[in-house]
This record gives structure tokens, C-alpha cells and sequence, in this order.
């Protein structure tokens, strides 16, 4: 009994599926995540108020799915074969997560003064990161 409990066993570790580092493969660099996925949708978040302000339905629906593109890019950053560690990048991460998850939702919304409000939260999480990962970022020579 023990012995066919043994092969069960061992079957069953068989039959799973791969660890998750064994999916997730980078296409892009860090640097190219960041410049063009990151800084332009980050941007259309930063000066949603500058200029033209959004009108159109078309505005509109761009303007969210740059929200949701920003917090997906969270994700990115913090799967295992991005992260730079489980701590501090984790929570910058998770930072920038919260500002674009609330970006996508108050893009839904129609709510220009909820965007313009979110743009302290999102400035948080790209300066704590750049702070702690990105070298010579507010350094002086």
C-alpha cells in the first residue's frame, strides 16, 4: 500500500503543471518595458489635464486603455522573471499597480478630476522606484 501510494504520488508530481518561471519569458528589456510601455502611458495619466482635455469617445477609450496597459505593466514588473527583488521592488511595483488599477477605473468613469487627482500617487510610485533601482537617478555629478 505504501509502495502504490508512492507512485501515486510521484505520478501526480508528474502530471503538474511547470513551475511558473518556465512560462514567463521577457520579450522586451527592462529599459524597453519602461520607455515604451511605461513613460508613455504613465504620461497620458501625468497631463491628462494639459492641453485638450478628453471629449470623445475615442478619448476616452484611449485614455483607458492606457490606464489599463500601466497597471498590466505593474504586473510585468513584478512576475519573478522581472522583479529585481521580493522587497522594495515588489512594492514599488505594487505602487504603480494601485495608481493604474484606480486610473483605469476613473477612465471607465468619465472622471477627469479623479486622473488628475491620482497624479501624486503615480509620480510616488515612479520616483520610489527610481530611487532605489535606477542609477545616478537624482544624483549630481
Amino acid at each position: 500500500m505504501v509502495a502504490l501510494l508512492a507512485v501515486m504520488s510521484a505520478a501526480a508530481g508528474l502530471a503538474q503543471a511547470p513551475a511558473a518561471s518556465e512560462n514567463l519569458k521577457s520579450v522586451g528589456t527592462m529599459s524597453e518595458l519602461m520607455l515604451d510601455v511605461i513613460y508613455p502611458t504613465s504620461d497620458e495619466i501625468f497631463y491628462v489635464d494639459r492641453d485638450e482635455k478628453p471629449k470623445s469617445a475615442k478619448d476616452w477609450n484611449d485614455l483607458r486603455n492606457n490606464a489599463l496597459v500601466l497597471a498590466e505593466a505593474a504586473n510585468l514588473l513584478m512576475a519573478e522573471n522581472r522583479a529585481r527583488d521580493n522587497d522594495q521592488w515588489m512594492k514599488d511595483a505594487k505602487l504603480l499597480w494601485v495608481a493604474g488599477n484606480k486610473a483605469f477605473i476613473a477612465a471607465k468613469a468619465k472622471d477627469l478630476p479623479a486622473l488628475v487627482a491620482l497624479n501624486a500617487e503615480l509620480y510616488e510610485a515612479c520616483q520610489s522606484c527610481h530611487v532605489h533601482y535606477r542609477p545616478g537617478y537624482r544624483r549630481k555629478p
